[in-house]
C-alpha cells in the first residue's frame, strides 16, 4: 500500500485483539470478547507502555499475550490491518451497578516482564563485556525478540546487578530491566522500548537533529490534526551548575575521588545564576577516574567535562499537546508541525501517545523541542 494513504482520511475502520502464543508467538485467534478501549504509550515509563479495553465476560488468557489491529479502508477500497501493540493481559476487572456487570482488561508492553524478574544472586559484567550483548543476551533469556543497533562499547569496570548486589553501582535497582537499561546508557543508548510486535528495541541514542522526520503534520483541507493545541515553555529544571563526580573504591572502601564543576554567570543568559537569582543544579556521577596522566589533567577533564554537560543541561523545553487522527507514528519519533494560523511550527519530538480505539484512531500527542539557553 502507498504510504501516503495515510494521509488520506479513511472511510472506515474497525479494532482486531488477537491472542499470540507466548511459546511460539503465532497468533492463534482472534479475541471477540474484547472490544474499544486505550493504549498509552510514555517515553518517562519504564515499560513504556500499555493498553486497557472492555471484556464481554471474565476471560483467562493464560500465559498468552494479546496483539491489537486497526483494519482502516479508504474510499476506493484499499485496506491496511496495522499492528498497534502486542501486551501482557494481567488485571481483568468487573465493575458491579445493580447487579449488572461490567469487565475491562489491563495490559502492560512486554518490558513488564522484565521489570517483575530478579536475579536471586549478584550477577556480575566483568571488565571488557560488551555492553549491549549482555543487555541482549538478558533479554533473549527472557523468551523475548530483540532488535539492537550495533555497538562495540566494552565495560570498563565490574558492575552487579541483583537482589543483594550493592557495589559499585549501587544506584542501580535489582530487576532485569533495571540491569538492561544501566548498560545500555553506559553505551550510548536509549532505555529499552518495545516495538508494535513486543520486540525489545535497543537504539543508539540520537540528537533529534539527527533524526529524519517520520511524519508532517500540515494545515489544510486534508489536516489529520484538531484546530485546538496547548503550548508550553518550560525551563523549571533548566540547570545553571553542573557537578560532576568521578570516582573509584576498592573492596576497602579506599579510592580516588575527582570532582568537576562548572557554573553559568553570565549575565547575559536567561538562565544564569543572575539572570534566575538562584542555583540550580544538576549531578553526574561515574564509577572510574577521568583520564588523564596527573591530578592536574584528570581536574581538567572533570571541569571540561562539567562544561559540556552545563551547555547539554540548559535547554528551554517546548512542549505541545495535539490530538490527530490515526497516523503511522511512534514514541522518540522526529514529527513536522505546521500550523501557521495557530503560530505553531518546528520540529518535535513525540513524547507520550494515547490511542482510543474508536473511529479514526483519535490519538492525543504530546511532542516538545528542545531550545538551547539564549544569550542577549
Amino acid at each position: 500500500m502507498d504510504s501516503s494513504y495515510w494521509y488520506r482520511r479513511m472511510s472506515f475502520t474497525r479494532y482486531r485483539f488477537v491472542r499470540v502464543s507466548r511459546a511460539t508467538g503465532d497468533e492463534v485467534g482472534e479475541i471477540p470478547a474484547l472490544s474499544g478501549g486505550t493504549i498509552t504509550r510514555n517515553d518517562d515509563t519504564r515499560i513504556k507502555e500499555s493498553a486497557e479495553a472492555s471484556l464481554v465476560d471474565d476471560c483467562d488468557f493464560g500465559p498468552d499475550l494479546v496483539r491489537v489491529y486497526l483494519m482502516g479502508e479508504w474510499a476506493d477500497g484499499t485496506t491496511a490491518d496495522v499492528v498497534l501493540g502486542t501486551f501482557v493481559p494481567v488485571v481483568p476487572s468487573r465493575s458491579i451497578t445493580a447487579g449488572h456487570s461490567t469487565y475491562s482488561l489491563k495490559m502492560y508492553g512486554r518490558l513488564q516482564e522484565l521489570l517483575d524478574d530478579e536475579f536471586s544472586a549478584p550477577v556480575t559484567v566483568e571488565p571488557g563485556s560488551n555492553a549491549v550483548a549482555v543487555a541482549r543476551a538478558v533479554c533473549e533469556a527472557q523468551g523475548l525478540t530483540v532488535v539492537a543497533d550495533p555497538s562495540d562499547y566494552v565495560t570498563t569496570n565490574a558492575r552487579s546487578y541483583g537482589v543483594g548486589a550493592r557495589q559499585n553501582n549501587s544506584e542501580v535497582g535489582d530487576t532485569k530491566l533495571d540491569m538492561v537499561n544501566d548498560l545500555l546508557s553506559l553505551a550510548g543508548f536509549r532505555a529499552a522500548a518495545t516495538d508494535e510486535m513486543g520486540r525489545v528495541l535497543m537504539r543508539r541514542y540520537l540528537d533529534p537533529s539527527e533524526v529524519v522526520e517520520s511524519w508532517r503534520f500540515s494545515e489544510g483541507p486534508t489536516a489529520k490534526f484538531e484546530s485546538d493545541m496547548t503550548e508550553e515553555r518550560d525551563y523549571t529544571t533548566a540547570a545553571n551548575h553542573v557537578v560532576v563526580r568521578y570516582g573509584t573504591f576498592g573492596d576497602d572502601g579506599t579510592g580516588s575521588v575527582v570532582v568537576g564543576e562548572a557554573y553559568d554567570t553570565d549575565p547575559g543568559s536567561d538562565l544564569s545564576t543572575v539572570s534566575r537569582g538562584r542555583v540550580i543544579t544538576s549531578s553526574y556521577e561515574y564509577d572510574e577516574l577521568p583520564p588523564g596522566a596527573n591530578a592536574a589533567e584528570m581536574q581538567a577533564y572533570a571541569d571540561g567535562r562539567a562544561a559540556t554537560l552545563l551547555a547539554t543541561a540548559q535547554s528551554i523545553v517546548r512542549r505541545v499537546t495535539l490530538t490527530h487522527a490515526y497516523a503511522p507514528v511512534a514514541v522518540n519519533d522526529v514529527v513536522a508541525l505546521d500550523y501557521p494560523s495557530g503560530g505553531v511550527s518546528g520540529r518535535f519530538q513525540v513524547r507520550t501517545q494515547t490511542l482510543r480505539l474508536a473511529g479514526g484512531c483519535p490519538t492525543e500527542c504530546e511532542v516538545r523541542m528542545y531550545r538551547r539557553r539564549r544569550n542577549g
